[in-house]
């Protein structure tokens, strides 16, 4: 009993810094010194997306930052029509100033690399090919800069329909989002996403870039944004609020759903942040311990846990909620009562499965310990 008292308390304590921060994040505003209008290198690392690259390049054609940019969609050896179908939305979208480039390695840090390489931007944006970017993406993020700024951290979220299953996708991620997000409200780098994310290219080169890490499938924001925390201390931030959001697209069956998450998990061995590590520990304990609890206080007349029950599910539908305003998300009463029976599960599958199981994503297929 006490233990469990200890790992929901302590949990409750974490949940309480997250929406801290997120109060904290909220209350940023742009800086008020001079605009700056630098050349921008918008990098996109492009795997078997010719279906989803018009969206992406229609929402930056109506971009409203004022300087100039480029966009350098690098192909990540696709196996469709993705370079072709490139090659004549560059002619259609004429007035953007687009490159393609193919990247000679395989893998999404390898084709970054490549486009990073090639930019001509002393600023770098990194976005996905199936995401869609707000007007004010570019210059919310390259006006969040400031001399002492390297690497700035974007709010990304899930667009959903009308299945339930696309809502749990996004009230899943908002939680992801809201996490790294309270974090960097009190200046600790924890987690981003590379579907909206800024760093000086002489930053990228000064931390070697990914290497180290370059072997790991995912983990090209994450890793990237650590060490250059370490190297370069308080210098990440997070975008202000405003309308820079990026969207993207939740996957559309469970199995991709699963390797995607393996995926991500499975970077969790190669983290060289010990606090980054010990909160993944933590949070398997937690959903471990949630299941046994909730049954305890639904059979037993203990009023000390059916509080502890009451608090968990108050204080995660507040943190939700939150984050869901900030992404202008509607917040889906439904998909959030489901993830508290659905959460703790896929929770301890995907940690297991990452680290003994290998995964397929778009044609690729890694194996364990990979």
């Amino acid at each position: 009993m006490v233990v469990v008292y200890v790992v929901f308390g302590t949990y409750f304590l974490f949940l309480m810094f997250v929406a801290g921060g997120l109060w904290r994040w909220q209350k940023q505003t742009p800086s008020s010194r001079q605009r700056q209008h630098p050349l921008v290198s918008v990098v996109v690392a492009m795997r078997n997306e010719a279906q989803n690259l018009q969206p992406l390049l229609q929402s930056l054609q109506t971009q409203t930052y004022s300087g100039p940019f480029q966009i350098l969609l690098v192909d990540d050896h696709s196996t469709d029509n993705t370079l072709y179908v490139a090659g004549l939305l560059k002619v259609h979208f004429s007035n953007l100033k687009i490159e393609l480039l193919a990247s000679e390695a395989a893998g999404k840090k390898q084709a970054l690399a490549t486009g990073i390489a090639k930019a001509g931007g002393e600023i770098i944006l990194t976005t996905d090919a199936d995401c869609e970017l707000q007007a004010d993406w570019i210059n919310d993020m390259v006006q969040a800069f400031d001399n002492h700024t390297q690497l700035v951290v974007g709010v990304v979220k899930l667009t959903t329909n009308a299945t339930v299953w696309s809502k749990l996708q996004a009230m899943e991620f908002a939680s992801v989002i809201a996490t790294g997000l309270g974090s960097l409200g009190w200046g600790m780098p924890l987690m981003c996403n590379g579907a909206s994310l800024a760093f000086r290219k002489a930053a990228f080169y000064a931390v070697s870039g990914y290497k180290g890490n370059e072997h790991i499938p995912s983990g090209d924001d994450e890793f990237l944004m650590h060490k250059v925390a370490n190297h370069f201390p308080r210098s990440v931030k997070a975008v202000p609020p405003g309308l820079n959001l990026g969207t993207t697209l939740p996957v559309t069956t469970v199995a991709d759903f699963f390797d995607q998450r393996v995926r991500w998990a499975g970077k969790w061995r190669a983290n060289q942040s010990g606090f980054a590590r010990l909160l993944a520990v933590f949070i398997f304990l937690v959903q471990l311990s949630w299941w046994p609890l909730l049954a305890a206080a639904l059979v037993t007349p203990h009023a000390g846990l059916s509080v502890v029950v009451v608090f968990k599910i108050m204080l995660e539908l507040l943190l939700l909620l939150t984050v869901s305003f900030v992404t202008r998300q509607r917040f889906d009463v439904l998909a959030f009562a489901c993830l508290q029976i659905l959460y703790a599960p896929y929770v301890l599958a995907v940690a297991v499965a990452s680290q003994l199981m290998g995964y397929s994503w778009k044609g690729r297929t890694t194996l364990p310990g990979e």
